[in-house]
């Protein structure tokens, strides 16, 4: 039973990592610097996606409320 709540819980929460993190990857508008020390907020895809790595979950949740949000 504890398995089955956990799956609950925590399948929600990948979709939507993966649906971020696709989203992200397709935004034209951040730029594509790997160069670029780190910064935070991220502000090119290569930051973007180490913070996506990293902090998963708080990354994915963070690019909605600064990037996502803004588009839609």
């Amino acid at each position: 039973m504890v398995q089955f709540i956990s799956l609950i819980i925590m399948l929600p929460l990948i979709v939507f990592w993966l649906w971020m993190f696709r989203d992200m990857i397709n935004n034209d508008y951040l730029p594509d610097n790997p160069a670029a020390p780190l910064t935070w907020p991220p502000s090119s895809k290569y930051n973007w996606t180490l913070a996506f790595i990293f902090l998963s979950i708080f990354a994915a949740a963070f690019y909605y409320v600064l990037e996502y949000r803004k588009r839609h």
